[in-house]
């Protein structure tokens, strides 16, 4: 990042994330950008929406890597951007349905339970590398929303604990994030099925387990009640329908 000074703002050079766009009178837009230098911050981008624009509105949809400069400083909250371009162009994403799909609901994640306004390059760099890694895969493996779901975990702090034992410690206890012994004194936990392929995902590849496309669904349901347990305000995400009826037909 490069900065400028010219009287109380600065013009600095940013990479991140476009988490939501929301258009915003009949020209601009106002975005949530999750950057690799700042954290997560607001701005608004004037002028992209008219006919006449050079930049296209593609430039700012949810999900975009995006280079751009932008006005800081003065106090304020919704920070103006001067200029941008893409850090990287989606060549499957925008045209692969389930691609597309997946992207949506990881994008939506994201934004429902990443909140720190403070830089943190490595959940930066796991996010790109994930939404790079999706649009170049040949072969989408069918966990992949699953895995993404629960890797994002460690960088926010409630990780499962990896203590699973066939003998003793079979049942995943949500509100814990542990493996335990006997489930029926907890709440919420999944049943030995859903813990061993929990498992297989924490332990990559050790105990991998044949899925089907119910356990998975019931698996994506388990990790978003895990997500409400352990981040205060979470809700229900709007893209979780559409992914399950991507993956039903």
């Amino acid at each position: 990042m490069w900065k400028f000074q010219t009287s109380r703002l600065s013009i600095e050079k940013y990479s991140g994330i476009i988490f939501k766009s929301i258009p915003y009178s009949e020209t601009s837009f106002i975005l949530d950008i999750y950057t690799r230098s700042e954290g997560l911050r607001s701005y608004i981008v004037s002028g992209v929406r008219k006919k006449s624009s050079k930049i296209s509105a593609a430039l700012y949809r949810p999900m975009t890597l995006i280079n751009f400069v932008a006005y800081n400083g003065g106090g304020q909250k919704l920070h103006r951007i001067k200029e941008a371009n893409f850090a990287k162009v989606y060549q499957s994403i925008t045209t692969n349905v389930i691609k597309s799909t997946v992207a949506m609901f990881m994008i939506d994640l994201c934004r429902h339970s990443i909140k720190e306004k403070e830089a943190n390059q490595d959940l930066f760099e796991f996010i790109q590398d994930r939404f790079l890694i999706l649009d170049g895969a040949d072969n989408l493996p069918p966990d992949y929303h699953l895995s993404f779901a629960l890797n994002l975990c460690n960088y926010l702090g409630f990780y499962p604990q990896d203590n699973w034992d066939a003998k003793h410690c079979s049942y995943f206890d949500l509100d814990r994030g542990i493996f335990i012994e006997d489930p029926t004194s907890v709440k919420y936990h999944l049943n030995l099925e859903e813990s061993m392929y929990l498992y297989g995902l924490i332990s990559q590849n050790n105990l991998r387990i044949s899925s089907t496309r119910k356990l998975r669904q019931n698996l994506l349901d388990s990790l978003m009640i895990y997500y409400q347990l352990h981040i205060e305000g979470f809700r229900v995400l709007p893209s979780i329908e559409v992914l399950k009826t991507i993956f039903a037909s």
